[in-house]
């Protein structure tokens, strides 16, 4: 055995596999046998470097090898180098002398067995540079080979006679030549120019491996920690593909599916506070009515003293239940036991008062089957939710749109968890303040209130833009007309549909129809007021000055092609001062709010009964204050406190015809008029100006002619 010494060229100690084999000079691995009293299979040697890249083998030398194959050599191999490719040795290792020390003699090997510009080291002394001042070729005679020259590199590249073999030795003689020429020059000068750069190309060589190295690691920690974090990512979106799989059937409404084909003339339609102006707001009963006519919800929610989320607009129980205080004052407990909404003032006594619903109540019943425009309204409201759809609801970013106000922290969250974003602005919003938020925002949400130029410039910035509170038909003509795709309104089943869902009143049953549009949305005192007691089935108006209130259920009137009647009764408590009135409105071709002695935006017709018994029919253009009677007064008794009057509106394609038929020949007689036949109508309190005074109505019937 000869002992060989080496050090690693390019591989980093702790990471590299040092592996020593026979190999013939094809390059192909040599089974060989070891001479001695008995033959012993030469076997490769494994190799573990040192710390600092050096390492030592025990190798038979070449010459006791006997292999099939004939010459061979020992091929080192370091698994892996900086550039992450193998880096490839030959060594012939000589019976005399020792420890061997490997070199650096460079030998241009052609097509040698890794074909190119291949490393072969030679033995050397132990510690020299592997040159100790011979030629390779003199080297391979101490080692106890002999031959020529020729006779040496025909040992390495394999038998002579090939074009290849004599092409590669001659230029390895040339360089060789120059080498030796250099090594004996008599005046030493080449001899120590070479000795000087090899110290400096070694000093260079190991100052530019030792930056390689750090840089090298540097490059790969922060490769790593990128990779890992894609990694991470991709894994979290993975994990929650499959467990939206898991947990929502295949068929489920997802946010992205309802809005396929989305434009203005098609737009989407939300619940708004979950359908709040036909049903009380955020309530269970609410929530299933919308999702059963298939309209995704609109849900608030803040959280209580307990840490449960509730589905309440407000951060107070003030509005909306019987009880007052911020909602985060009360025990879990408190609320689900205690809070009552109060949706019978608003929405009429014929309603039961409703518990308020907790938001997990409300994903476990809808998540998947709608999808859910989700806002937490409190601050204090926001990682709760933000927790709650992290831990219990992984599929959610499916169907639940994050709501936010513009200047919301919460928009990374959610678009990290892949949700889409409704921003909604302000009037002033800047655009700067759009710009910023923009890359985190999907939908951008517009009031009913803005000026239609800065809708304009909203809906202009390219991504969908929804509106809210939407509650008449002509909100919505007015917004799709500039550009807005979704619709979010306390009303859907109402402003989705431009047909009547009913002819005739039930306002004994005191509970606010779809459709019913007061001045005010959202407001008790603007709310039909319906009546108990003896006066069970009349409604009225709560409100000054001039109100009326839209009766969009039975709108547009659809009529024969003789026309159509509408038939009410109506009568005062109080009766008013002689010249005051109360009355009914018709004829309109939108439901946009009429007031009496107002610039009304569309025009229709308006029946006066005063307190006199005067009777008359008035056209009331749009843009103007004051009406224009048309027609005669018709004189009928005086209106008798507390008791009915009963009145019919006759509107044929050329005439309308006012009568009151509580009494005999009380009529205006068709008047020639085909100014307006719209088919929008409602209440109207006329000119009272004491609420004691008002108008009452029931008994509601529309008829074709």
């Amino acid at each position: 055995m000869a002992t060989v010494t080496g050090k690693l060229i390019g591989g980093i100690p702790k990471q590299t596999r040092l592996e020593i084999e026979l190999v013939d000079v094809t390059g192909t691995r040599a089974v060989g046998y070891a001479a001695g009293d008995e033959a012993e299979i030469v076997r490769p040697v494994p190799v573990a470097p040192q710390e600092d890249g050096t390492w030592s083998a025990d190798l038979i030398p070449n010459s006791l090898i006997q292999a099939d194959a004939g010459d061979t050599v020992w091929r080192v191999q370091e698994g892996r180098a900086l550039d992450g490719t193998p880096v490839v040795t030959y060594i012939v290792v000589p019976e005399a002398g020792g420890p061997h020390w490997v070199g650096d003699l460079r030998v241009d090997l052609g097509d040698a067995p890794t074909g190119g510009s291949t490393i072969v080291y030679v033995p050397g002394p132990a510690g020299d540079d592997g040159l100790n001042g011979l030629s390779a070729y003199e080297v391979w005679l101490v080692a106890g080979n002999t031959g020529t020259e020729a006779d040496y590199l025909a040992s390495l590249v394999g038998p002579s006679g090939t074009a290849e073999a004599q092409e590669y030795t001659d230029t390895a003689v040339a360089a060789e030549a120059v080498r030796a020429d250099g090594a004996y020059d008599p005046a030493g000068a080449a001899a120590a120019a070479q000795s000087a750069a090899v110290t400096a190309a070694a000093a260079d060589a190991t100052e530019k491996a030792d930056a390689a190295r750090v840089a090298a690691v540097s490059t790969a920690a922060s490769d790593a920690t990128a990779k890992a974090g894609n990694a991470q990512n991709a894994a979290v979106s993975t994990a929650a593909t499959s467990a939206a799989a898991l947990y929502l059937p295949s068929a489920i409404q997802t946010v992205d599916a309802y809005f396929t084909g989305a434009t203005p003339s098609t737009p989407r339609f939300f619940g708004h506070r979950g359908g709040g102006m036909v049903r009380p707001e955020h309530t269970l009963v609410g929530y299933r009515a919308t999702a059963a006519m298939g309209f995704p919800l609109e849900v608030s929610v803040n959280v209580d003293a307990s840490g449960e989320l509730w589905c309440l607009h407000d951060l107070t129980l003030d509005r909306t239940t019987y009880n007052t205080g911020a909602l985060n004052t009360y025990t879990t407990e408190e609320v689900g036991q205690a809070v009552l909404t109060n949706g019978r003032v608003l929405l009429g006594p014929g309603w039961a008062d409703q518990r308020m619903v907790p938001l997990r109540q409300v994903l476990d019943e809808f998540l998947g089957k709608v999808p859910i425009l989700l806002e937490p309204k409190g601050n204090d409201a926001v990682v709760p939710c933000q927790n709650l759809l992290d831990t219990s609801y992984p599929h959610a970013p499916r169907s639940v749109i994050w709501k936010a106000h513009v200047g919301t922290l919460s928009l990374p969250w959610a678009k990290s968890r892949g949700y889409r974003t409704w921003v909604y602005l302000d009037s002033n919003t800047p655009d700067a303040t759009m710009n910023d938020k923009d890359p985190n925002v999907d939908y951008w949400g517009v009031s009913t209130t803005f000026t239609d130029q800065r809708i304009t410039q909203v809906v202009a910035r390219g991504k969908p833009v929804f509106a809210w509170p939407v509650y008449r038909r002509s909100q919505v003509t007015r917004l799709t007309g500039l550009g807005v795709v979704g619709i979010m309104s306390s009303d859907p089943r109402y402003v989705s549909t431009v047909l009547p869902q009913r002819t005739f009143s039930r306002w004994d049953l005191g509970i606010k129809e779809s459709g019913g549009t007061p001045t005010l949305d959202y407001d008790q005192s603007y709310a039909l007021k319906y009546e108990l007691g003896a006066d069970v089935g009349w409604v009225s108006i709560n409100a000054l000055p001039n109100q009326s209130y839209g009766l969009g259920t039975y709108s547009p009137i659809v009529g024969s092609a003789a026309g159509y009647r509408i038939a009410f009764d109506m009568k005062y408590k109080v009766p008013p001062g002689s010249t005051v009135h109360g009355g009914y409105y018709f004829g309109k071709a939108s439901d946009d709010p009429y007031r009496f002695t107002t610039a009304n935006t569309s025009g229709g017709y308006h029946v006066v009964m005063r307190a006199s018994g005067d009777m008359q029919l008035y056209r009331h253009t749009a843009g103007v204050t004051t009406g224009t009677q048309i027609g005669s007064t018709i004189a009928t008794a005086a209106p008798v406190a507390d008791t009915a009057m009963s009145f019919q509106i006759d509107v044929t394609p050329t005439t309308v015809e006012l009568r009151r038929t509580d009494g005999t020949g009380w009529t205006t007689g068709p008047i020639a008029d085909t100014t307006y036949r719209g088919g929008y109508h409602g209440l109207s309190n006329g000119s009272i100006t004491d609420l004691t005074t008002r108008p009452f109505w029931r008994n509601l019937v529309i008829t074709q002619l």
